[in-house]
Order: C-alpha cells, then structure tokens, then sequence
C-alpha cells in the first residue's frame, strides 16, 4: 500500500510539472518596416535582463526570430540600420510570440544596394554614388592592352592581367557587371592552414616557394606552441602569453585562443642565425605572472600549463574585413554586398549569448580617390552591410595596392575589444603590398602587434595573385595564428585564380567555409562543460568510405571492386582514451583540433587491430580523427570532456 501511495504521489507530481519540463519557454517573433511592412532581414535581437545582456540573435532573411529563455523579465531591444530603435519589457511565463514595426529614422541612412548603369564593357554611364553624395564619379581607365610576355606572366603567376602600359605597369582586368551577378553565393574557395601540414610548409620553404623569404625578408623561425587550461579540463582563452629568454628579454607576444592555445615565435627575421638558449613562455593571467621553464620548440612537443581559475568566458566576438575596392575586385565585392548577411546569420548559430561586433576597411592605393575608407565596430550587423553596400570597385591600374596602410588602420585605428573570446581580420585582395624596405619592415612590425591583440589574420586571395603575394599572406596567416583562403576556378566566376602550392585541398562554397572558419574560432564549451551542437559536416563516431573509379578508362575485364574503408572509434564523448578500430591498413592518422592544426600523430593502424589515442592532455572540447584517402581528407568528430 505504501508503494501505491507513492506511486500516485510521484505521478501527481509528474503530471503537475509536465508542461513545464516537456518544452522550453521562448521569444519568437517578427521584425518589419513600419511603412512597407517588407520583413527587415537579418535585424538584430537583444534580450536584456538587469541591464545585462543575456541574449543576442540575428532575424532571419524573412524577419522571423527564436529565442530560448528561462521564465522571468525580459527587455527586448531590436536594431537595425535606418530605422528607430524599438524597446519592449516581456515577462516570459511561456512562449511569448512578438510582432515589431520599426519606423525610418530620417537621419540614418537605410541599407540598400543601388547599381550603376553600365555600357557593355562596365565602363559608368552615369556618375552616381553609391549612397554618398560626396563620392567622386568613378572613373575606370581603359588602356590600350599590349601583350604580356611569358616571362612577365611566369613572373607574376597568373595569366589574368590583360596588357601592359607604356610605363611597364600590369594592367589588371576592369570588373564586368556579369562578374558582379553571376558571383552571388557561387563564388567556390578553398583553405590551408600551414599549422596542419607543417612538415609540408617547411618543405615548400625549401623547395617551390624557397626565395620569398629573402625576398620579403620575412621568415617564421623557431615555433612554440602553448595551451593553457583550468584545472577542470576548460580552455583559457584570451590569456597573455609571451616568449622569452633567461633574462626576460620578450621575443614574441600574443593570446590565447578559444581552445587556449598560443603559436610562439623566435624571430620573423629572415635570415637570422639562433642562439642556442634556453627559452620560457610566460602566461598572464588574473592571479599574476606565470613560468613555463626551457619550453619546447614545436617539434619537441606542445608546452602545457593548469592554472586555478574560475570560468570567465567572454563573450565578445569582433570582426573585420579588409578589402582592396581597386577595379579588378568587383566580383568579391559583389559577394560581401550580397551574401554577408547570411554568413553572420549562420555563423551566429553557434551561440544565442555570442556578442558580434563588425567592422569595415576598404583600400585602394596612394594617388587613387582615396587610400582607405573606414567604418568602427558596431554590433548592429546591418549598419555594417550598410556601408559596405555603399562601395564600388575602383581605381588601381598598377600591380601593388596599399596593403600596409589598410591593416596599419585596421589593427591600430579599429577600437577591438580589450577582452574577447575571438579577433578575426579577413583580408580580401588580389594584389600584394608594394615591396619597400620600410614596407617590409612595417609588415612585420603590423603582424607583430596583430599578435599581440589576439587579432587572427585570414587573407582571402583571389584572381591576380602571384607566388610571392602567397608566400607573404601565407606568413602573415602563420604569425596571427590563421589561416590561407583563395578563391577557385571552379565557379568559373572572374579572373583565372593561381593554384596554392600544397598537396591537396577541398574546394567549398566560400559561403560555407567562411562559417566553417568562424565557428571554429569562436566556438568553446561553457563553463558546465556543454557543448553546443556545430554543424560542420564532419562525420561522427564511424566513417564508411567506398573510392570511385572511372570505367571508361579500365578494361572492364580487369576491374576489381573497391575497397569500402570502414573505421569507428569509441567511446564518444570520452574523458580521454579514444578506441580506433580500421578494416584496413591506415598509415598516419592525424588528432587535430577544429581549426585543423595536427596535435598528435599515430602511424601504422593496422586491419582490426585497435589502437588507442590519447586525448587526456587536451582541453576540453571537439576534436578532429583524419587520414588522407587519395586526394581528399576522411574525417571524424569527437567530443573530449574533461572531470
């Protein structure tokens, strides 16, 4: 009877707490214009409580938004550029369903995207700005092309220069407005990063690219690595790290990232012969100064460090893009106008309390109609797109572009936040600086105190780079811990792009592997060590993989089936010991973290025999299983947790 009893009791209590236990409470909604009532895409949603912000989402393309909240009151703060602040107090019970009108703001100017008229060449018709009435009429020069030899071709390492001018400078294909329509969300990239093929980056230093380093008299020498985590297993991120000798001389600085690493370097200088010393990492945190004694180089080994310290993960997540506007750019331009929104949008994903700030640096060259233009971070991601919208490509006619000045007033002039989970400057160009030796030298000082803010630089290269603009991109990516992106032939949009020197590469949707870049900069378990659920395409716990091949090419009397490779690991989350179980012979497998640096190798995994990984020393987080199979890498997540 006593059971009984307490059966009907546990039920009456089950049945009392069902609605509340069976489905999340939330703000969802709708943001429109007041006049038109068109749906305001990609506004931003601030959810408020105390004054403090505990939410942050963007509205979809159709203006619909969802938030998930815990029952109490609420300040609902929508924005978007031209339009009027609305401001409204909700008292979430349950899920709460809002419509907003936001009326013009006459003083702001609103986003749009307004086209010039163009003559079948893309020459402008009409001088009209875009959007600024004190902007010059732009004016694209038509030279008289003269053929580019072969060895001028070879020189510069494409063939997507059209002439030559009297005075000897490259001329650079003016932008079509086909380019522009046809480069909308089709526009095909792909991704090195250096850190993940290190063998082969110091192999290509000797061989394909060997010469750059003298020529830009830029080398990375001597690398360290660094990762730093609480005792619980949680990374450290945005902690400052230096490199220094016995005698507390500073050779390098920077911070660490979302998964608490820091890359270290001895010198940037080419050429330089290296003491052999004994080199400390110091670690900075809110407790003080902290000594990793005779660190390792990278070869020797990953420097580790356990600091006592309560979770303090900031939220803050500033971006920047640096574009060159000259008039071969217009197809990138045309991308960032049309598709930057949706890359936010999707990149935002990964978390409703991720606090993204955007800004914007265009750049042309000196004797242009202006060397730079400049808009500060905002949080308001329609502001941003706003002033993109607002340019043209442009001007140039000569090879080199004022690269320096444009990061000079990104990393310097921008205001990044003193504290952030991720810094990220995408420089988008398709030529290199000038190539001075007070260039050089402040190229090397700028990336230097990238570093030291945390701030990542991730060129994106597109058609008219040439080998040595490579080299120089691929250095700077090296020295900010980030990473190489180039656009790719394959959306047959814009000039022909320069192939990258490496092994092999995965062609992606620029769209996608902008977000993918994103998400693995920004994204970190929570101070409860739950993480979220990334969408990045990888496969989880087993991978099944059956290699094609081409019949028309093979005597169908001596075709052999395929080998389908099947390999699982488990267990999955783990506390740190992963079993890999392969039916056939893997030579290397690579652990690497998302942003794809290798931090363990295991070789000779043999058929059915498993071999055990070691993740115990790591972070928590998610963490990458790869092999090559032929020209492609076949890859698996998993999910280390920490006690």
């Amino acid at each position: 009877m006593k059971n009984l009893t307490f059966y009907y009791i546990a039920l009456i209590i089950t049945l009392l707490l069902f609605p509340f236990l069976s489905k999340s409470q939330s703000i969802s909604g709708n943001v429109k214009a007041f006049e038109s009532a068109d749906a305001l895409s990609y506004a931003n949603v601030d959810i408020y409580k105390n004054d403090k912000l505990v939410a942050s989402v963007f509205a979809d393309k159709d203006g619909n938004f969802d938030v998930k909240l815990d029952t109490g009151t609420y300040k609902c703060e929508i924005l978007y550029a031209g339009y009027k602040k609305v401001i409204q107090e909700i008292k979430l019970t349950d899920d709460e369903k809002m419509a907003f009108s936001l009326r013009e703001d006459g003083s702001k100017k609103i986003p749009h995207k307004p086209e010039k008229k163009r003559d079948a060449i893309g020459e402008v018709l009409e001088s009209e700005s875009y959007g600024s009435s004190s902007d010059e009429a732009e004016v694209y020069m038509s030279y008289d092309a003269v053929a580019v030899s072969s060895a001028k071709r070879k020189a510069v390492g494409s063939t997507s220069f059209i002439g030559v001018r009297s005075d000897g400078y490259l001329i650079k294909p003016m932008y079509k407005p086909e380019m522009v329509e046809a480069s909308a969300g089709k526009l095909t990239a792909g991704e090195i990063n250096d850190f993940s093929k290190w063998n082969l980056w110091t192999d290509l230093n000797k061989g394909e690219l060997n010469g750059f380093q003298s020529e830009w008299k830029y080398a990375n020498q001597s690398r360290y690595m660094v990762q730093v985590m609480a005792v619980n297993g949680l990374p450290l991120g945005d902690l400052k790290v230096q490199l220094e000798n016995a005698r507390g001389e500073i050779y390098f600085a920077a911070r660490t990232d979302n998964t608490g690493k820091a890359e270290l370097w001895r010198t940037l200088d080419e050429g330089l012969n290296l003491a052999n010393e004994k080199i400390n990492i110091a670690v900075f945190d809110e407790n003080g100064k902290h000594m990793i004694k005779n660190a390792k180089v990278f070869e020797r080994g990953i420097n580790s460090l356990n600091l006592e310290q309560n979770c303090d993960q900031s939220q803050k997540v500033d971006i920047a893009f640096v574009v060159d506007a000259t008039g071969s750019m217009g197809d990138e331009l045309s991308f960032l106008q049309a598709e930057l929104n949706d890359v936010m949008f999707k990149s935002k994903e990964i978390s409703n309390s991720l606090n993204f700030s955007f800004a914007n640096v265009f750049y042309r060259d000196i004797g242009d109609q202006y060397v730079t233009r400049t808009q500060d971070f905002t949080r308001v991601l329609s502001e941003s797109v706003s002033f993109i919208n607002e340019q043209s490509a442009g001007g140039g006619g000569d090879f080199e572009e004022a690269v320096e000045i444009a990061l000079d007033s990104a990393i310097n002039g921008l205001t990044w936040s003193t504290y952030a989970r991720a810094r990220i400057l995408f420089l988008v160009l398709d030529a290199p600086p000038h190539n001075t030796p007070e260039i050089q030298a402040q190229l090397k000082r700028l990336s230097l105190q990238a570093a030291e803010k945390g701030i990542r630089i991730v060129p994106l290269v597109a058609s008219g780079i040439n080998k040595s603009a490579e080299y120089l991109m691929r250095s700077l990516a090296l020295t900010t811990n980030g990473s190489y992106a180039f656009l790719t032939d394959h959306s047959g949009i814009g000039g022909q792009h320069l192939a990258p020197s490496t092994d092999e590469y995965e062609v992606e949707i620029l769209n996608d592997l902008l977000v993918r870049l994103i998400k693995s900069y920004t994204y970190m378990p929570d101070c409860d060590q739950n993480l979220p659920n990334l969408s990045l395409n990888y496969p989880d716990s087993s991978v099944s993989y059956l290699p094609q091949f081409d019949t028309a090419q093979t005597d169908s009397t001596e075709i052999e089936e395929p080998i389908e490779i099947n390999w699982n690991y488990y267990p999955n989350p783990t506390r740190g010991i992963v079993n890999i179980k392969a039916n056939v012979a893997i030579n290397e497998l690579y652990i690497t973290d998302l942003s794809g640096k290798v931090l363990q190798i295991i070789k000779d995994v043999q058929p059915e025999n498993p071999v055990k990984a070691d993740l115990s020393g790591y972070a928590s987080g998610i963490y990458l299983i790869r092999y090559p199979v032929g020209k492609q890498w076949i890859s698996g997540k998993v999910v280390l947790l920490r006690d």
